[in-house]
């Protein structure tokens, strides 16, 4: 997401939470045609994989799980860690361990770093990509593997040992715009030409390609595997596919200037950042089945967000570093943090369980950039 938009701040933090009926999710089928095009069936199940190899967890220390996001009942957020950053551009990439206090990144050139935030101890490197930094970083659900885009290929390393497990080829796929774990056995890329690839991380064989032309500008796989999201620009929806890539809906895109972020874990709703620069900039919460808007959230100047993986939290970040923490669904303003000595942001990212926040930040003239990793304070 690039960093900029309208001068002002957020006028207003009131969400409107509108009423929604139940919602069906049926085994999947397409669509008939004459149903109304916001309508979608969206797969529960999907052909079976080979379960997982048994293997050790990468650590025995690390988050607990817990079954209320700790940001939501933080009374403020306190500074936990800096990871100074060499490229101080647009192109630092980063991601939570789900299993350990680790954070991967991309700022140090053709590798990525994995840091022990908790003891300020860089860890290891993996290394060889041939071409740029990786534009996405994602960790399997158990964190055993570590997965990153270099230019035409998908590399694959053990995360414990650090060595390379695997190489997929990406053709036709170029210019990623996302990729990554969504669900447990399936790993999934999408290019900005609707080329969408699916892989099974169990062995890494491919479970399906397929194409929807257009000029795409967000893509994601849903939580739980059940589907996949297309924004088309040019349609000005977004399509939604089953894993075989059968159009099985859209949804209508009414606002300006939208952009798809997050599938709920259930496949019932999107999430949107909407009308950027606007005096009606925010985020609206879609329901699949409709098109319906369940959450309107004003939002004017944020440009960063990062949401919990229960969808119960949502986090995002002005353009004069504000962070401000929102319960879901209701969209209520729980905390709100402003960075001190930072003169932009330009990522944030949320842990798996809702525990901590990490944010991609300059420091000003001669300080250079950090990623700042920020938890509940006392």
């Amino acid at each position: 997401m690039a960093l900029g938009g309208a001068i002002g701040g957020c006028t207003s933090t009131k969400a409107t939470v509108l009423p929604e009926p139940p919602v069906e999710i049926r085994e999947a089928s397409a669509i008939p045609s004459g149903k109304p095009t916001a309508a979608a069936v969206l797969p529960t199940d999907r052909p079976p994989t080979q379960a997982p190899a048994q293997r050790d967890p990468p650590s025995t220390q690390g988050p607990v799980s817990v079954e209320v996001a700790p940001l939501l009942v933080a009374g403020k957020l306190t500074l936990q860690a800096e990871i100074p950053i060499i490229r101080s551009d647009f192109g630092v990439r980063f991601a939570f361990s789900p299993t350990e206090d680790v954070l991967l990144h991309s700022g140090a050139g053709l590798q990525i770093q994995r840091v022990d935030w908790e003891r300020n101890q860089t860890l290891d490197a993996i290394t060889g990509f041939e071409n740029y930094p990786p534009i996405t970083i994602s960790l399997s659900p158990d964190g055993s593997t570590i997965v990153a885009d270099d230019g035409p290929l998908i590399r694959v390393w053990d995360s414990l040992s650090g060595a390379p497990v695997q190489q997929l080829q990406l053709s036709p796929i170029s210019t990623i715009i996302d990729a990554g774990f969504q669900a447990e056995n399936l790993y999934f890329a999408v290019d900005y030409f609707g080329n969408v690839a699916l892989w099974d991380p169990n062995g890494w064989g491919e479970i399906s390609r397929f194409s929807s032309p257009g000029r795409i500008d967000s893509g994601l796989l849903f939580p739980g595997g059940q589907a996949v999201a297309l924004q088309d620009r040019d349609r000005r929806e977004v399509l939604i596919f089953d894993l075989e890539g059968q159009k099985i809906g859209s949804v209508p895109i009414r606002d300006e200037h939208a952009e798809l972020l997050y599938g709920s874990p259930q496949a019932d709703r999107i999430m949107l950042h909407v009308n950027r620069g606007l005096p009606s900039e925010g985020i609206k919460i879609l329901r699949i089945d409709s098109g319906e808007s369940v959450l309107d959230l004003p939002m004017l100047n944020f440009r960063y967000f990062a949401v919990s993986d229960e969808w119960d939290l949502l986090a995002a970040m002005d353009v004069f570093n504000r962070l401000r923490i929102y319960n879901l669904p209701e969209g209520e303003l729980v905390l709100e943090h402003e960075l001190e000595g930072v003169v932009r942001t330009l990522g944030l990212a949320m842990s798996p369980n809702g525990s901590h926040l990490a944010a991609y930040v300059l420091k000003g003239a001669g300080e250079g950039g950090a990623i700042q990793i920020w938890g509940a304070g006392e």
